[in-house]
């Protein structure tokens, strides 16, 4: 065999794989891209594009630029308020639990050591700040704890427990009927979980995670409801009994 011969039995292969390989990358090329289904986009609700504004208050000095404004209860249900006079806290005179959406005319922000024999759900450090403050109707002062000193240390919470705008305004698109039910504390069937919360505020519980589709209890002021919704609207409304405190 001559030399030429056997350099094209060793070089023809090569170029034969080559060219088929060429050939496949055309043809998957070339071939109709497959169209990937495309997920549906899910598009958020007018009460899921409100976003409640933050003043990201972390000081005594920011929290006094409360003073001489208006908030507005988010943490409905959650925060014990007192009798306040003489520039103190009266502990002896608790005047009850904040509601929902409850609008508060800041007076002061004052600082006091909490008793250690009542209960608090901000913890006490070496001393609690309160916001000093003023109801619609009710020339009375109140206090209510909104953060914590401890040494050099603070911690305060009023992003979490205040609206600093109106939810009238926040939420104006609701119907006349829902802000009635919500500014009686009183849910009915076909409100949101949202709208149900500005009624009955944020002391619930839930066995599920799915929202909008689970029953949830609430504690409202010395009442307790159970609430269930499908498809993010309340089908069933109870009022049930408190437990009995233990």
């Amino acid at each position: 065999m001559k030399t030429w011969q056997k350099i094209a039995l060793i070089v023809l292969p090569a170029i034969l794989i080559a060219a088929i390989g060429v050939w496949r990358i055309h043809v998957v090329r070339n071939q109709p891209a497959a169209v990937q289904p495309r997920e549906q986009e899910r598009h958020l609700s007018d009460e899921e594009m409100v976003q409640p504004r933050k003043l990201y208050i972390d000081d005594l000095k920011s929290a006094r630029d409360l003073i001489g404004k208006p908030v507005w209860v988010q943490a409905g249900y959650e925060m014990d308020y007192y009798a306040y006079a003489a520039h103190r806290v009266d502990f002896a005179r608790k005047a009850g639990v904040l509601p929902s959406v409850q609008r508060l005319d800041i007076r002061d922000i004052v600082t006091q050591k909490f008793p250690a024999d009542l209960p608090t759900r901000i913890p006490r450090g070496g001393e609690q700040v309160f916001a000093v403050f003023t109801m619609p109707g009710d020339a009375k002062e109140y206090a209510t704890a909104i953060g914590t000193i401890q040494g050099s240390d603070s911690t305060y919470y009023c992003d979490n427990v205040f609206y600093y705008d109106d939810p009238h305004q926040m939420y104006n698109f609701l119907p006349a009927d829902v802000w009635q039910a919500i500014d009686g504390h009183q849910p009915k069937a076909g409100m949101t979980e949202l709208e149900v919360a500005l009624a009955l505020g944020v002391m619930q519980q839930s066995d599920s995670s799915d929202y909008g589709n689970r029953t949830v209890e609430y504690d409202a002021g010395g009442k307790h409801w159970e609430v269930t919704f499908e498809n993010d609207k309340a089908t069933q409304v109870q009022q049930t009994h408190m437990a009995p405190a233990s």
